[in-house]
């Protein structure tokens, strides 16, 4: 009964029977069958048995789970005659089995000893599980079986769970996919000029893109020039005034390193540092530290390439109208080149796991919040079937009293093959999120180290949530909600979630602070982010589905003056993005007296042009 408990939960979100996940259970059938039994010959011969057999436990299990459209009181009775049918077969089968082995190898299991079996079972294990990474838990590349099991001190290029750059250019969605005309790389800012005096010569756009994890179509272009601004990644720190000058294609992790030689880290990041800075800048990205607000509030200048093919540079007290706009402006008014950023030191945090129901969640982080010496704060929720949106883990750093700063560990993607198997696991059953959360809940405790510097804190891995399955996507989307509303919100969005039938993979919760600075600001009061994963089939119902949801998800959020992260997916309709954000007509009205010929576009601009548009006229 475990057994099938365990397989129809594991098999209940699978829409098809994949061949190649059927071939990879035999072959572990078999080489666990060989360590037991030393037998080839017999194993060789019981495999085409082995397959009538799972072949019949699939349908087996199909059925039970058809179980689910039948009345309760029919439910009940063909339960009961297939479990006793299926549970008296195995009884009579182990029976007969026993008896068999009893006569027949007697004399044989007498000799068979324990160290003989020992070097089969080790190998038989080895190779399962490199089959089993090889698989399914590996990422498509497959670079090396063992890349995730062992710690390496970098590694070369920078991550991205996008496809490769390519004219047929996609996200890390994998569900934006555009044409563009040409892609360059440039490395300096010469080249960025050349592009732009190219682009006017030939009258085509520009589109550019670091690393692609935005998934509404801002890193996209159709029949552009597309940049690709990886390239131009220089880190300059300066002791005296503790700005660290980055350029746009720098990631988060090339900044942390360089601090780190002079004990300074980074105030305001993503989650993980794999994300370019200039991406971040474009969606004015928000952090996990409660004391500060939003990245605009840490820049102190940036330098900017216009559609006239001059670079110029911003700040807040002599330029603040573009500096405002440009931040947060997704790519629609230049180009930029360098940003110069505030620092803070990297001192060291104890952290903190508070498991907690989610109803006290919200009050808890905010009193955690007031606390200055609380620097890191997030809220993480179970989303399996049994405590769905009901309990909840809080992550507290705060600042540890103690004169040593432990030794920075900033790459942490390459040892990550357990988590990637936890995570997948999440994706493919129900049993696998009680697993997670369970794993979460009670192991995390015991592994994650009591303190740790704060550039190590702010260093989060984020490949394995890379998904090996080509028939599905994780859609991320992020929803910031004003304080007031936090509980309503979760009550109404586990409503929306069972009524749409959406796949939840993952939340989690961020204190984010009012943001007046930014022209196009997701936080015009204290809110706070609830960052959201689905798992989404790659066909046109489930799409529609997730459409569906957004939308009414979206009037929900109007109603109660909460906003979307215009960076994911634009599911939206062009009435409830200008209702929500009404600073895009400002947005739109500089654009049209700086970049009067659109020289700056994407994919998302193109897709709402007519809206923004109408609206600023």
């Amino acid at each position: 009964m475990s057994l099938e408990w365990f397989f129809s939960d594991f098999f209940a979100e699978w829409n098809f029977l994949a061949l190649p996940l059927w071939l990879l259970l035999i072959v572990l059938m078999s080489l666990v069958a060989l360590a037991v039994t030393g037998q080839w010959k017999g194993i060789a011969l019981t495999l085409p048995l082995i397959i009538i057999a799972l072949y019949a436990l699939f349908y087996l299990l199909l059925g039970i789970g058809a179980l689910v459209i039948i009345s309760v009181s029919g439910r009940l009775l063909l339960a009961f005659l297939i479990i006793t049918l299926s549970n008296g077969g195995v009884i009579q089968a182990t029976r007969m089995q026993k008896s068999a082995r009893q006569r027949r190898y007697k004399v044989d299991l007498h000799k068979r000893a324990f160290y003989k079996r020992l070097p089969h079972a080790v190998v038989a294990m080895a190779l399962s599980s490199l089959i089993v990474k090889a698989t399914l838990w590996d990422d498509p590349s497959k670079r090396w079986l063992l890349a995730d099991l062992i710690q390496k001190e970098d590694v070369p290029g920078k991550l991205t769970l996008a496809p490769p750059l390519a004219r047929l250019l996609d996200d890390a969605s994998h569900l934006n996919a555009s044409y563009v005309a040409e892609i360059r790389s440039p490395r300096t800012v010469a080249e960025v000029i050349h592009a732009v005096k190219d682009a006017q010569a030939n009258r085509r756009s520009i589109s550019l893109s670091g690393i692609r994890h935005s998934m509404g179509g801002q890193a996209l272009g159709m029949n552009t020039l597309h940049l690709d601004m990886t390239y131009l990644d220089t880190v300059r720190y300066n002791p005296t005034d503790q700005i660290v000058s980055v350029g746009p294609g720098a990631t988060w992790k090339q900044v942390q390193t360089v601090l780190a030689q002079h004990g300074r880290a980074v105030r305001v990041m993503q989650d993980s540092n794999i994300f370019t800075v200039g991406g971040a800048l474009s969606v004015n990205a928000h952090g996990k530290d409660p004391q500060y607000g939003s990245l605009i509030e840490s820049v102190s200048s940036l330098s900017v390439v216009t559609a006239d093919g001059v670079e110029r540079r911003y700040d807040p007290i002599h330029t603040p109208e573009l500096f405002s706009a440009i931040i947060g402006g997704y790519g629609l008014l230049g180009i930029i080149t360098e940003a110069h950023l505030k620092t803070t030191s990297n001192n060291t945090y104890a952290f903190s796991l508070i498991p907690i129901q989610t109803h006290d969640v919200i009050a808890t982080m905010e009193r955690y919040s007031k606390n200055p010496k609380i620097r890191l704060l997030e809220a993480h929720l179970s989303v399996d079937q049994e405590h769905f949106l009901s309990e909840s883990l809080i992550y507290a750093y705060a600042e540890a009293d103690t004169r040593t700063t432990p030794k920075d560990e900033l790459a942490g993607e390459n040892n990550i093959w357990l988590r990637k198997v936890v995570f997948q696991l999440s994706r493919a059953s129900n049993f696998g999120k009680i697993f997670r959360w369970e794993m979460e809940k009670r192991v995390g405790p015991l592994v994650e180290p009591a303190t740790l510097s704060r550039n190590t804190a702010m260093a989060v891995p984020v490949r394995f949530l890379q998904n090996p399955d080509p028939t599905t996507t994780d859609i991320l989307q992020e929803y910031f909600i004003p304080v007031r509303q936090t509980n309503a919100f979760l009550e109404n969005y586990a409503r929306l979630l069972k009524k749409h039938r959406i796949l939840l993979l993952n939340v989690t919760i961020r204190k984010v602070l009012k943001d007046t600075s930014a022209l196009v600001s997701y936080a015009q009061e204290d809110m706070y982010g609830f960052v959201v994963y689905y798992k989404v089939q790659h066909n046109s119902v489930e799409k529609e589905k997730l459409n569906a949801f957004t939308r009414e998800l979206f009037d929900y959020l109007l109603s109660i003056k909460a906003t979307y992260y215009l960076c994911y997916g634009s599911y939206y309709s062009p009435a409830q993005l200008t209702t929500m954000y009404p600073h895009l007509s400002t947005l739109i009205a500089l654009k049209a007296k700086y970049d009067p010929n659109s020289l700056f576009t994407s994919v998302w601009f193109e897709k709402n042009r007519d809206a923004l548009l109408s609206k600023h006229a």
